[in-house]
């Protein structure tokens, strides 16, 4: 009996990154405009990037906001990470003036991007590690 092939797994996990800012207009919310966009591949990192991020512009903050994110830095960061293993997402937000300025990050599954090739999609990358036997694949010619 052959084998259908199956990729080991198409779906891995990260979190996604994001920075952004709202400024309300004269008598409106505002728009939010995002200003950077990364993944990461653990929430470790996610607070890392966070955490660059704060203190790059922590001297603009509200005096309110500057402590927050002072302690925020000192032991605040932990409880993100343990949020964001347990799958849950996370924001810190600053004021700085009229402006709303938020990092997020959030869990997230990601697809790996099709490889930009001309060849057919079925063949094999590693032929010789492949063992499937798959109509038209494997074996029957379609190894490179």
């Amino acid at each position: 009996m052959s084998r259908p092939h199956r990729p080991s797994s198409l779906v891995h996990s990260a979190w996604w990154c994001e920075f952004s800012t709202r400024t309300p207009a004269l008598g409106d919310a505002g728009d939010q405009v995002l200003l950077r966009a990364q993944s990461a591949e653990t929430p470790a990192q996610a607070m890392v990037w966070i955490r660059l991020a704060v203190r790059a512009l922590l001297s603009g903050f509200d005096p309110r906001d500057t402590e927050r994110a002072y302690r925020w830095l000192d032991h605040g960061q932990w409880e993100a990470v343990a949020r964001l293993k347990a799958g849950e997402p996370y924001a810190f937000t600053a004021a700085a003036g009229r402006t709303r300025v938020k990092w997020s990050a959030r869990p997230v599954l990601f697809l790996p991007l099709a490889h930009a090739t001309t060849d057919p999609p079925w063949w094999c990358s590693e032929p010789a590690l492949c063992t499937c036997t798959a109509r038209g694949h494997g074996y029957s010619g379609y190894h490179r």
